[in-house]
């Protein structure tokens, strides 16, 4: 087999199995696995054992196969989960998905052959004939053609034909799966072709396999159709070769299941393959695929401005029609991409795992929201951001175990991912139960190491202050470790979050906690946005950051403690010109009348003053290219349907930007 054209669907459907394995082992920590929660684990370690084997990672194949051994004696009821096995499995898995992810970046996979050593001491002595682990393609070789296997066993003969559905990814590893599960209802005698041939590229997807088993041959039957990728099972009694005195080997001669197009034209098939109802796709290609829709809604919008002076005619009402097909387009390739945030919970799950272990700790990882979907773009770009996060809360937030109990604290710190939805927004907020910041100390830290004067440290409110630990390079750590303290981190979070056009938030108390709140939009390359026309140029401001808009006179701005400010209703907005600040000048004048766009930064509201707005319409966000993607005030750039480029302005990481010393 060519394993690198597998590779990419190899890594995908691993991290599947290795994933839900965690979610599962995850639940067994916290509370008993149901019957049917054990079977599934057991499905998961076997899927990556047969994978692994049939594209030749015996370490992973091994390690999984430990796995395997173990969860056959947890459903079987030999042994039952305990805390300190469903923390070996947990390790164990984590290996795996480290294997894995050697895979990807092209590295040597970390053995797990200690780790397997340890899941093995633990099975049964019965269990332990797997000593040495056996790839698949080995362990059903041991039994073909050797009679001396099958001695004694007086168990009824089952003559099972298989059809592996045409196309399928990796049949040779969908047919060692398939033996496996025979194997767990009987015994396999025989098998064709032979296990060499299931790791080629020759096999054809039939297989032919004499079971004894005392099982029922219907009951066989539906067994293996309901595995992946199965298209048919014909289950047929067979006697000993002895009783029917034929040669094994031409009764083992294989038999199509369905017959080719001259056999079709005098007989109906006996069965037909199940229809494809999935497909494999290529990230870059959904990337491509949103792209074109993009540019397809921008010629939508020329086309509608191009037939403005005819509403009535036949080409409006083409129009019409076709404005329906691209919205539902979009919508759809949208929906696509959307990924549930428990895609990444394993990974973030294995993070704290590991860090706490390293550290001594003990720290419990509890998130809501999981089923909360964000663009797959945006969930990848959140992941180095959320590890670091994750990684300062065990390290600096997170308590060691003498100062919790001093505190009060129970032992094991906690650390608590939410997901929300707010309006067209995602609220994903991380927080601990550590030690907390003091924005004083950070105050202190900031003027020592002369990031600030003393005066303008002291005119920074508490929420301010904590902003400091986002400066690059700034730490309060007195020690420097492989994990944190080397004032890295924070920035990358900050500069990340406001990248994806979002916000972010710190909130602490000392002694009690810290929580970071991240406002995101559910995706970044489709949006709408209010066009403005700003200092000379065309600016594109997201209308999901807009509360609203609206007319307002010079003469009702007024100046309010170094700002200029206005009342509408209840509420005291501060007004800044868009084309002034982004010059670097809050003060720069306004015009007699002058329109203003409502956004809420905190607890505070502002209104940027631009010259005129020109209207809302669909914008496609591409990202800015080094230097300006180190301008936090601009989420992007869009083609506008005149050809003209415009910046997206971040209204508030523009606001926080500007108020920085």
């Amino acid at each position: 087999m060519e394993t690198a054209d597998f590779l990419d669907l190899f890594i995908s459907e691993a991290r599947e199995h290795i994933e839900g394995q965690a979610a599962l082992l995850a639940r067994a920590r916290s509370s008993s696995l149901e019957r049917e929660e054990i079977n599934d684990l057991f499905r998961h370690a076997h899927s990556v054992k047969g994978m692994a084997a049939a594209m030749g990672f015996t370490s992973m194949s091994a390690l999984a196969h430990a796995l395997e051994d173990l969860l056959h004696q947890w459903r079987d009821g030999a042994l039952g989960p305990t805390p300190g096995s469903v923390d070996l499995l947990t390790r164990a898995n984590d290996l795996l998905s480290a294997q894995v992810d050697a895979l990807v970046a092209h590295q040597e996979m970390p053995s797990g052959e200690e780790i397997g050593r340890q899941i093995r001491s633990l099975c049964s002595p019965s269990e332990n004939r797997h000593q040495p682990p056996v790839t698949d393609a080995a362990a059903p070789a041991q039994g073909t053609g050797a009679p001396a296997a099958a001695a004694g066993d007086t168990r009824p003969r089952l003559l099972v034909d298989i059809a592996i559905r045409q196309g399928a990814p990796l049949p040779g590893a969908r047919a060692m799966v398939i033996l496996k599960r025979l194997e767990e209802h009987g015994q396999v005698l025989e098998i064709s072709p032979a296990p060499r041939i299931l790791a080629t590229g020759k096999f054809n997807g039939r297989l032919r396999v004499v079971l004894a088993s005392r099982v029922a041959a219907d009951r066989v039957a539906s067994l293996v159709e309901g595995l992946p990728d199965v298209a048919a099972c014909q289950v047929t009694p067979a006697a000993p070769p002895e009783e029917q005195g034929e040669d094994p080997q031409r009764r083992l001669a294989p038999r199509r299941i369905f017959p080719d197009r001259r056999e079709e034209e005098t007989a109906e098939a006996p069965a037909r393959a199940e229809a494809i109802t999935t497909i494999r796709v290529p990230t870059e290609r959904m990337d491509h695929l949103l792209d074109g829709i993009g540019e397809l809604i921008l010629d939508r919008e020329r086309l509608k401005r191009a037939l403005e002076a005819d509403p009535g005619s036949e080409a409006a009402e083409i129009l019409e029609g076709l404005c329906r097909t691209v919205d539902t387009l979009k919508d759809e390739v949208m929906t696509i991409r959307l990924l549930p945030f428990s895609s990444i919970v394993p990974r973030l799950e294995r993070a704290v795992r590991e860090l706490a272990s390293r550290l001594g700790k003990e720290v419990e990882l509890v998130v809501r929201g999981t089923e909360v979907s964000l663009d797959r773009s945006t969930l990848e770009e959140m992941m180095d951001p959320l590890q670091h996060i994750l990684r300062n809360c065990i390290d600096h937030g997170v308590e060691g175990l003498e100062e919790r109990r001093g505190a009060g604290k129970p032992a094991r710190g906690r650390i608590e991912i939410d997901l929300s939805r707010r309006d067209e927004r995602v609220c994903l907020a991380v927080s601990d139960d550590g030690r907390g910041m003091d924005p004083e100390a950070l105050r202190r830290v900031a003027v020592e190491r002369r990031y600030l004067s003393r005066e303008v440290a002291m005119r920074l409110s508490d929420e301010e202050a904590l902003m400091l630990v986002t400066i690059p390079g700034f730490s309060t750590a007195t020690r420097t470790t492989d994990i944190s303290g080397r004032g890295v981190g924070m920035d990358v979070v900050r500069m990340r979050v406001q990248k994806l056009g979002g916000h972010l938030i710190i909130r602490s108390q000392t002694g009690t906690g810290t929580r970071l709140e991240m406002d995101l939009p559910p995706t970044v390359t489709l949006t709408r946005a209010f066009l403005c026309r700003a200092a000379g140029g065309v600016f594109a401001v997201p209308v999901s950051a807009v509360q609203a808009t609206f007319e307002v006179r010079r003469d009702v701005v007024q100046a309010s403690q170094g700002e200029r400010v206005l009342r509408r209703g209840d509420v005291l907005v501060t007004v800044l010109p868009l084309g002034g600040v982004l010059a670097g000048d809050r003060s720069a004048p306004f015009p007699d009348t002058f329109p203003a766009l409502q956004y809420q930064v905190g607890k505070r509201t502002y209104a940027l003053g631009v010259d005129e707005i020109l209207g809302e319409e669909p914008i496609v966000v591409k990202p800015l290219r080094h230097p300006l993607e180190l301008l936090p005030q601009y989420a992007g750039a869009a083609i506008l349907n005149d050809g003209q480029i415009a910046l997206i302005v971040d209204p508030v990481n523009l606001t926080r930007t500007s108020r920085q010393p």
